[in-house]
Formats: C-alpha cells, structure tokens, sequence
C-alpha cells in the first residue's frame, strides 16, 4: 500500500505501546474470530499475557476497543482512550485462573467410577 497504514493497524501497535508504557504488559497482534465476524472472516487481535488470561482484544466496527471479563461478558472501550482500555483490562482480567476440569470428566478419561 506505498508504505501508508490503515488507521487501524496505528491503533494496534498504539494498543501494545500503552499496555507496555503503562503496565510493563506485552501484547501481540493474531488473528482471531469475534462474535461481529461473519462466516469464516477473522480480525486482527491484541492477545494479552497469560496472566491476563490470554484475553483477545478487538477493535470493533473500528470504533470500540472490545474484551470479555472474565464472567463472559462483552466489554467495550472507545477507541481513543487507550488509558481506560488499559486499565478495565487489568481490573476485569488480572490474575486470571482457568476453570478447573470437573471429576466426571477425569472418570471418564481414566475409565473408571
């Protein structure tokens, strides 16, 4: 594209600098499926550290930064106030633990009552 970015992809690379400038937290950029994609399209995604639960963050109809918490809810932060985005992403998802695999399932791998 003679070397112009897509206002989209300044607001990824500006989402990584935030979370490392503020927070000392390192984001990538994967492609990921989001619940506003369509068919088999995917989106470009910031994917957040393990302690952060690997949290997938898209920019939505390029207006709003979005996220789930950790309960599975949809959050959503406009684009430019990278701060809060920063910030709601650490209260909803820090220290996150993965579920717990239940014992019935255990049993059932294991084959036994």
């Amino acid at each position: 594209m003679n070397g112009i970015k897509k206002p989209s992809e300044d607001m990824f690379a500006a989402a990584i600098a935030a979370f490392e400038n503020q927070r000392g937290l390192i984001f990538s950029i994967e492609w990921r499926r989001f619940p506003w994609s369509h068919g088999p399209e995917v989106e470009r995604a910031l994917v957040g550290p393990s302690y952060l639960g690997n949290v997938a963050i898209g920019l939505k109809d390029g207006w709003s930064w979005s996220y789930q918490d950790q309960s599975g809810r949809w959050k959503y932060v406009q684009r430019d106030r990278l701060d809060i985005l920063v910030e709601a992403v650490i209260w909803d998802r820090a220290g996150f633990k993965p579920p717990l695999p239940s014992r019935s399932a255990y049993r059932q791998i294991r084959g036994t009552r």
